[in-house]
């Protein structure tokens, strides 16, 4: 089996465990490439669609994992118990949905050894949850994959050395002190685009535009520094 650029980058975060819980599994790859791989013992797929987690059965068939993988029909975490998985991953989402779910299963995530995150959107809130829920963030990857940049993170139980500032949270600590290839051109992207709304914000000359500008500043100024 190959994984996507992006979902194999999530799953070169997991590391080595008992039991998997793979919350909005869609079809089911990343859980049976870990159980394939050695990675975990067991895994707990888990999806809100009847759809996706009937075809996350079909291929978890198919490559002869019944007896490692189980499906849940699951809003977030609510099927699982606590302490059931050791591993918790949760991809491919919008980082408010993330979050919602993060903070609903707390329970569960207070028992788990490690996180893999990848939000699709609103990382900062996503990042705030990890804190929020007591762990921090240990590792961070970045990827390109038709035409869109993706984040993940691998976060464990304890506390940052320091807090994290607003940009920090915005745009990551490790990435950009890595100085990775891919996560700078992802910001130097960022830049322009925001560069482009300010030049945008700055000649409608309306109320609204003129409350927006000190924010575009403020991010264009986080952009550069972290460049």
């Amino acid at each position: 089996m190959k994984l996507s650029k992006r979902m194999r980058m999530v799953a070169d975060l997991v590391k080595p465990g008992e039991t998997l819980a793979d919350i909005g599994c869609d079809h089911g790859y990343l859980s049976i490439w870990l159980v394939d791989t050695g990675i975990v013992s067991r895994a707990v797929a888990m999806d809100l669609r009847d759809g996706p987690l009937m075809h996350a059965k079909e291929n978890i068939r198919f490559f002869h994992k019944d007896e490692q993988i189980e499906t849940r029909l699951s809003d977030g975490m609510n099927e699982l118990r606590p302490g059931e998985a050791d591993r918790i991953v949760i991809a491919g989402m919008g980082g408010i949905l993330m979050s919602d779910i993060l903070h609903r299963g707390r329970e569960c995530v207070k028992m788990a050894s490690q996180l893999v995150l990848q939000p699709q959107s609103d990382v900062q809130l996503v990042r705030q949850a990890v804190h929020d829920n007591g762990y921090c963030i240990v590792d961070e990857r970045a990827c390109y994959e038709d035409g869109k940049y993706y984040v993940c993170f691998s976060c464990e139980p304890g506390t940052e050395e320091r807090p994290y500032t607003e940009a920090e949270y915005r745009y990551g600590r490790i990435l950009p002190a890595r100085k990775d290839a891919v996560y700078l051109r992802y910001l130097a992207a960022e830049l322009e685009k925001r560069e482009r709304m300010l030049s945008g914000l700055l000649a409608a000359e309306t109320d609204t535009a003129r409350e927006r500008i000190p924010s575009a500043q403020e991010e264009i100024a986080q952009l550069r520094a972290l460049l």
